[in-house]
């Protein structure tokens, strides 16, 4: 866990960086690491880490939201042949409203984080070096447990979610495919790991995009109907990234998912701690 709270301290310090394009992606990457882990094994270190620093962590997670949210959007549009043809049109100026709305919730993240984030690195980090070995096997044995129950959850979700619209559906999914992939990534050498942490990364992604255009068209919501051909766009391609995910997780499709997360488990009971 120490080294994802390293990796978004390094990458608080790259966001004053104006070049660097990738710095919000790897602190936001470095948090949501670090929040997984820290709610996960929060019983084996109940003792040593406290709720106050994890909720201080969960807030300044979610104040990189907006911000990656604009930058994102504008991006989509840029892509769109519609804006690149009507330099002045409606998605054009959309698109700069969006950037510069990017650049100043950018500014107000370097301040914040650049204020916030080194106490609260300085007490997690006492906290964790604190906190008592769980040994090996229980390690083992406690992921194992979190893994399986996770897979089931995140197999309820995907199997609720009722179509391209669905905004909840889809969102929750994506969040339960993300914790099964974080809790798995320590434990890749292990056989059928890798292979199943690449597909839950794809559904993570193909879901996340999914998330995107929903957010996006949430944006463009009450904007004029200059904008309902770049909408059109928009949920022509939410039911393309759908039917990928219909087509490889949903109903039987996704069968083999708590299998697979079942072979890896029992691994993991085998193994105790990951590789370091």
């Amino acid at each position: 866990m120490l080294q994802h709270l390293e990796q978004a301290e390094a990458a608080t310090q790259r966001l004053h960086h104006s070049g660097d394009a990738e710095a919000l992606h790897d602190l936001r990457v470095a948090l949501r690491h670090l929040r997984t882990y820290l709610t996960t094994y929060r019983k084996l270190f109940a003792k040593a880490v406290t709720p106050k620093s994890r909720e201080a962590l969960r807030d300044l997670a979610r104040l990189t939201n907006p911000a990656r949210d604009a930058e994102v959007q504008a991006s989509w549009i840029a892509g769109q042949s519609l804006a690149r043809r009507s330099p002045s049109g409606a998605a054009a100026r959309l698109r700069s409203r969006l950037t510069e709305h990017h650049a100043e919730l950018l500014e107000e993240l370097r301040e914040r984080f650049t204020h916030d984030l080194p106490p609260l690195s300085t007490r997690l980090r006492r906290q964790l070096e604190r906190a008592e070995d769980p040994g090996g096997r229980l390690f083992g044995r406690y992921t194992a447990k979190r893994v399986l129950r996770l897979g089931r959850r995140l197999r309820e979700r995907l199997d609720r979610i009722e179509g391209p619209s669905d905004v909840e559906g889809c969102h929750e999914a994506r969040i339960a495919a993300k914790r099964v992939r974080y809790l798995l990534e320590p434990f890749e050498e292990l056989r059928g790991a890798h292979k199943l942490i690449h597909r839950l990364k794809a559904l993570q992604e193909t879901l996340g995009d999914m998330h995107d255009l929903h957010v996006l068209l949430e944006t463009m919501r009450g904007r004029g109907s200059e904008l309902d051909s770049l909408a059109s766009s928009a949920r022509r391609r939410l039911t393309q990234l759908y039917r990928e995910v219909e087509q490889s997780w949903l109903g039987e499709a996704g069968a083999g998912l708590e299998k697979a997360l079942a072979q890896v488990a029992s691994a993991m009971r085998k193994a105790g701690r990951p590789s370091p």
